[in-house]
């Protein structure tokens, strides 16, 4: 396949996210609503107190859906920016004095997608730390039983000598294992619990504020195209033909 035919290809892929951009936003949007039903953060603390109660390494349900969707919603984002960072790359000229005014619209947006990708692929990472962070909360109340297994093997080897069979090695190995099970307070620390409320809280409203972010960018970009996809994809006009052989792709 030649460089103008994926100069082509990249093209159509770009017009393709652009076209269904409005739907995009319109059904994150509409999912955002029904999966983040708290609107400010100490709602959703005491909604999750209160889910708690004693059975503190349950799940949270709110969270974990939003989870989902939010990070979903995260990885499509940056493809699709990535997607039209490529068609911009592509369909930069050949260097040439003068009528570059075209070039320069191309540079801004060019920058405009990098940094909101790199915005959106730093909220993925973040978001991702959840988990972790939650069974390491869990780990810290101390009514819970904890059960521990060790395991020990032992070898020994030895050689006799003489005897009716002559010489001879030996070798035995030996495995034991114990199970040790602790059993905590039959107290649940209040504090604990709402320490964890709270870090579900504190996620929650991250991933709110990460769709929120991310909806709101992503109109922003798809507004930039809508007003400069002429310029963007026809720098120097629609009659030049001097992307080369081999399209260079040099912002300059």
């Amino acid at each position: 396949m030649s460089i103008a035919a994926l100069r082509t290809e990249s093209t159509t892929a770009a017009k393709s996210i652009l076209s269904s951009g409005v739907d995009t936003l319109t059904t994150l949007s509409g999912a955002l609503s029904t999966a983040a039903p708290y609107a400010d953060i100490s709602s959703a603390e005491s909604a999750f107190v209160a889910a708690i109660g004693a059975d503190v390494e349950k799940s949270n349900d709110v969270v974990d859906g939003l989870y989902t969707i939010v990070r979903d919603a995260l990885v499509m984002a940056i493809g699709n920016i990535r997607v039209l960072e490529k068609f911009i790359g592509l369909r930069v000229p050949q260097m040439e004095d003068g009528n570059n005014f075209g070039v320069t619209i191309q540079m801004m947006m060019a920058k405009l997608l990098k940094d909101k990708r790199e915005q959106l692929e730093k909220s993925l990472s973040d978001t991702s730390k959840y988990y972790s962070s939650r069974a390491d909360a869990i780990d810290k109340f101390n009514h819970l039983s904890n059960t521990s297994k060790v395991e020990t093997t032992s070898e020994s080897s030895g050689k006799s000598t003489g005897g009716k069979d002559g010489d001879s090695n030996t070798s035995s190995s030996n495995t034991s294992s114990e199970t040790k099970t602790s059993t905590g307070s039959d107290k649940i620390d209040a504090h604990r619990v709402k320490s964890l409320a709270a870090l579900d809280a504190q996620m929650y409203c991250d991933l709110k504020f990460a769709l929120e972010g991310m909806v709101d960018d992503y109109l922003i970009i798809l507004d930039n195209f809508e007003k400069n996809m002429d310029k963007l994809e026809h720098p120097r006009g629609k009659a030049y033909g001097g992307y080369g052989s081999g399209g260079s792709s040099m912002v300059y």
